[in-house]
């Protein structure tokens, strides 16, 4: 016995898509990512479509200025390499489509997206030499902070663009007050603490916007401990580096008798 059979219409449901940033395990949130990491996407597709099992992909970037900064075609993976991306908000989107020689299945299409913070790396900063120095008495004593000092956001760790510097001191028996003033520019000691005993803890403001700073040991008292920071602040962010500075006693007077 035999029968002939028409098919009216065959099965086709959307593509199911789910995507997720590869180091999260929860898809669909808004995830953040320092720009120095870059990030990887990934696509989760289920096709149920008898009239096709061919699909094509799209992947898309798009700021927060509604611009389209990246696309890519043919892949369930998209990578955004490291420092692609600039400090922002971003949709990632994929766009699925699949295709029929015989169907019409432009209803089909599906899309999936996920919103991505893509945030500025931290600031790096460090003072050359060691961090406790023993210094003698009337002496020169430098500190640079330049080598030591980038921005992590840049690949380049020269590129020195937008940074504010601040060295700041105070005696290691006092507290950092919330806010500074501005010592004298011409460092004395009367005994008032702080860093020369002029107004307490606050910013050296003859080292303002230097990556050097050259202190003469013979304006500070020797048998203290002090503390120096070196301050970098760019945009929102800020970070620091301390050395501890301990003034030798002087040495005594010789006197000869003829």
């Amino acid at each position: 016995m035999t029968a002939n059979v028409d098919v009216i219409e065959w099965p086709c449901q959307s593509p199911n898509i789910s995507v997720h940033l590869s180091q999260y395990a929860e898809p669909g949130l808004t995830s953040t990512v320092e720009n120095k990491h870059g990030f990887t996407v990934n696509a989760t597709i289920e096709v149920d479509c008898m009239k096709s099992n061919q699909f094509t992909t799209r992947w898309e970037i798009i700021d927060s200025y509604q611009t389209t900064v990246r696309t890519l075609t043919g892949s369930t993976q998209l990578i955004s390499e490291p420092y692609a991306l600039s400090e922002g908000m971003y949709v990632v989107s994929v766009t699925v489509t699949m295709w029929s020689s015989y169907f019409n299945l432009s209803d089909k299409m599906a899309v999936a997206s996920m919103r991505v913070n893509v945030t500025a790396s931290d600031l790096v900063a460090a003072i050359d030499g060691n961090s406790f120095i023993n210094a003698t008495f009337n002496d020169m004593v430098k500190l640079n902070a330049y080598n030591g000092t980038y921005d992590t956001s840049i690949q380049s760790t020269s590129d020195k663009s937008g940074m504010s510097l601040a060295w700041q001191c105070k005696r290691s028996s006092e507290a950092w007050p919330a806010q500074l003033p501005t010592q004298s520019y011409v460092p004395y000691v009367n005994g008032s603490g702080g860093c020369f005993g002029d107004v307490g803890p606050g910013v050296l403001g003859f080292a303002a916007g230097l990556w050097e700073l050259s202190i003469n040991t013979g304006y500070l008292e020797p048998l203290i401990n002090y503390d120096i920071k070196f301050v970098v602040r760019k945009d929102v962010r800020s970070t620091n580096s301390n050395v501890s500075l301990f003034v030798q006693q002087p040495l005594a007077p010789v006197v000869a008798v003829r």
